[in-house]
This record gives C-alpha cells, sequence and structure tokens, in this order.
C-alpha cells in the first residue's frame, strides 16, 4: 500500500500492544452483556498517546460480538433529535417541538418510534438494541465546555448517570476518551466513582510494540527493501514508545523510501532524521500554543531540576506558581498545562511533563540554565547490513552516528501501556 499523505492522529492501520487493555475491555464487555448492564470505560491520556486509534480497536472488537457502536458528541447527551442522529437514525420535528423519532439501525432490522418530549436518557432507554449498543465519546474533557442552559446540563447529566450506572435496562456502554482533565469533566455531570479497571492512563508503547509500528510502516506502507532492523533501531531512538512520536518519523521514511523505490540507505535515515525532528517540535509548539512565554518559562523552570520521567507532587507544583501568581492564576495556569497535555497525572497522584523528549526540549527552550539531568551516553547504532544499503557516494558519507550523540534517553518499560491506574 502507499501513502503520499498520511494523518498523525486517529484510526491506526498497523496497531500493536495495549493487550491488557484490550483484554479487561472484553472482560467488561462480557460482564454488561451477561448482566444486560453498562458502564463507563474510561481512556486518559496526553495528547499522540493514541486514545483515538485504541477506541477504534476497542470498537471493532465489540462488533463482530453483536454490539452495536455509534460515535457520539457532547451535545448528543442533552439533544435527543442530536443522539438520533449520531445514532444512524431519521428524524421529525412536528411543529409543537413533539419529537417523532424514526429508529432504524444501519447493521440490523429494529424499527421503532418515541412520541413527546422525549430526551436522550429516554431514547436510550427504550430504543438501545437488546444485542448491546457501544457509544464513542472522544475528546471527551471538552464536556466541561457545554454551552447549554441548566435544563441541558441536567439532561446530559441523567444519560451519562443512567448508563454509567447500568439503568437503561439492556446493555448500553460508554466508552470514553480525553486528556488527564476528562475524569473530573465527568465527574461535573455525575459520573463518578468509576471502576478501576475501567479507568486507563494511556502512556507510551512498550518497546516490542513500537518496534512493531514501525516495521509495519516501513515494509508494508514504505515497501523498505531488505532488513529495515537498523532503520527501526534508529527511528525507535527518537520515538521513545509515543505514538505521536513514530507518525513524525514514519512520515518522511515513507517520502523517501517511496522516491528510493524501497532502498534504506545512511543519506535517507538522516533525512528521516532531520524531518522527523521538524514535525516532532510542530508537535511541541502546538502543545505549549495558548500559554503566554512567561507562564511556559516558570513551568519549566519547576520541571528544570527534574530527571525525565520522575514526577512532583502537586502540592510542591501549586507552591512554585504561588510565588510568581496569584493563587487563582496559579490554578488556571496549572488546569491549560493540564488541558494542552504538558503534564499529566499518574498512578501515584503525581503529576510529571509525560515525554522525556518533550521534558527536555521545554527546559532548553525556557530555561537559561538548562535542565541538570545528564543523560546516559546515546547506543551506537547497529552495524551496517550491507546487503541493503547502497554504497556511500563521496559526496553522501552519512552524518548519522553522529547525530546519534544528541538522541535523548529513552525510558524503558513493559506491558501494553504505562501508567495505569
Amino acid at each position: 500500500m502507499e501513502y503520499d499523505f498520511i494523518l498523525d492522529r486517529g484510526p491506526s492501520p498497523f496497531f500493536h500492544g495495549r493487550e491488557e487493555i484490550i483484554d479487561t475491555f472484553s472482560s467488561v464487555l462480557k460482564f454488561s452483556r451477561d448482566t444486560k448492564k453498562g458502564t463507563t470505560f474510561l481512556i486518559q491520556g496526553a495528547p499522540g498517546a493514541g486514545k483515538t486509534a485504541l477506541l477504534d480497536v476497542l470498537s471493532n472488537q465489540a462488533k463482530p460480538k453483536g454490539w452495536e457502536v455509534a460515535l457520539i458528541n457532547g451535545k448528543d447527551l442533552y439533544d435527543p433529535v442530536s443522539m438520533a442522529q449520531s445514532l444512524g437514525k431519521s428524524y421529525t420535528i412536528d411543529s409543537e417541538y413533539a419529537l417523532n423519532v424514526g429508529i432504524k439501525f444501519l447493521g440490523g432490522g429494529l424499527v421503532a418510534s418515541v412520541a413527546g418530549h422525549a430526551s436522550s436518557e429516554e431514547i436510550l432507554k427504550r430504543l438501545a438494541p437488546e444485542n448491546g449498543l457501544i457509544l464513542v465519546l472522544d475528546e471527551a474533557q471538552d464536556l466541561q465546555y457545554l454551552k447549554n442552559t441548566p435544563k441541558e446540563h441536567n439532561l446530559a447529566r441523567d444519560a451519562l448517570t443512567v448508563i454509567h450506572y447500568g439503568d437503561v435496562g439492556r446493555p448500553v456502554m460508554l466508552i470514553v476518551g480525553g486528556l488527564g482533565t476528562t475524569e473530573s469533566s465527568l465527574g461535573g455531570l455525575g459520573v463518578s466513582g468509576i471502576d478501576g479497571d475501567c479507568t486507563v492512563q494511556l502512556g507510551r508503547l512498550d518497546e516490542e510494540s513500537e518496534r512493531a509500528v514501525i516495521r509495519d510502516w516501513i515494509t508494508h506502507a514504505g515497501g523498505a527493501v531488505g532488513d529495515p532492523s537498523r532503520w527501526i533501531d534508529s527511528i525507535a531512538e527518537k520515538t521513545h514508545g509515543w505514538p505521536q512520536h513514530i507518525m513524525s518519523y514514519v512520515k518522511p521514511a515513507l517520502k523517501y523510501l517511496k522516491s528510493s523505490h524501497g532502498k534504506m540507505t545512511d543519506s535517507g535515515l538522516e533525512f528521516v532524521y532531520e524531518k522527523g525532528n521538524e514535525y516532532r517540535e510542530e508537535y511541541y509548539q502546538k502543545r505549549v500554543k495558548g500559554i503566554d512565554k512567561k507562564k511556559r518559562q516558570d513551568l519549566a523552570k519547576i520541571f528544570a531540576g527534574v530527571p525525565l520521567g520522575d514526577t512532583m507532587e502537586l502540592e510542591d507544583i501549586m507552591d512554585a506558581l504561588k510565588e510568581e501568581y496569584t493563587e487563582e492564576v496559579a490554578e488556571k495556569l496549572f488546569k491549560k498545562a493540564l488541558e494542552r497535555g504538558i503534564i499529566d497525572e499518574r498512578k501515584d497522584g503525581d503529576y510529571g511533563i509525560p515525554i522525556p523528549s518533550f521534558h527536555t526540549w521545554l527546559v532548553d527552550q525556557y530555561v537559561q540554565n538548562k535542565s541538570q539531568y545528564i543523560p546516559p551516553a546515546p547506543k551506537q547504532l547497529p552495524a551496517k547490513p550491507e546487503q541493503f544499503l547502497l554504497p556511500p557516494k563521496k559526496d553522501d558519507e552519512s552524518n548519522v552516528n553522529k547525530n546519534k550523540g544528541q538522541n535523548e534517553d529513552r525510558r524503558k518499560g513493559g506491558g501494553g501501556f504505562s501508567m495505569e491506574r
């Protein structure tokens, strides 16, 4: 398969890892089906952790088991017409605002109707299929910004509550994806006490899964000729298991492989490094957008002396911010940093910068004295398997090994995901 353009978010054609999450979700599906109950399955993580791709995988796992799946948005929770539309239904509204909803699931033959002043809760109770309904709500941290009236707020709360506590009368499950503020956003709408097994803090991919994803992109999408191990190892040194970073380096890799007819040269790897670094920095710039430079500097100073991957207690972070700002401004800045994915909460309740290279970049950009953290010596590139590398030209000598000294320290861990609650 060939790609001239690929998106860096959303469902991925190549997915590996997260096995523990997928297994847990499968158990929750079975429980919901057997008990005819519902629940909320929450996936939180910083931008670029692969939440949307995981939501897609979980949804596709449910479909062969007979579950109907619908993508919904915040408005659906208080607007029954919008809910009906997201469920793939036709609808009409009478002049007196009486709602008549013609229901027909796209994958089946269920037909029913609701008349009168309906609500999203009523639609779910009366029309959810007996075989089960999965509602997928992505970017759910934005629920806190719903511009609704008190009545609409209550309607949204009622719809979420009836799903979360399994009161629909049949299996209806809500899968929620969002940033680190999502759980508190749900709490503001009456959803609290989500089961620990149904709450995931999504982190980096484990090393084996990371390499498998890179391999698939290079070989299946890029058409690489020969053994891709050296390219995989070299790219993995830059990506830290972070799906967003993988895409940053995969994009130029595919571009080069297409132009070289799949040949993996030293100059090609150098091109991947250069362009991948640019894409990665663009990602970091997006994360800090909306926070003025002075506040970025103050956030960076707090973490300048913190080793990569380590965390700080919330009290210490807030005390440092209050030295520069009023309590109200400090709290707003902390919340903004959470919303932008600059920091996230770990399983022990402390907070840290989730991506090692983002930590380094933030400190280098905004702190004059830089970080006190000194990374260990970088790994050397594996020996070049000559059977798949073109002979170097005199004017095409590689600087890859020289550039390797600038690689960030990679965090290592096991399992399909890290920082799980």
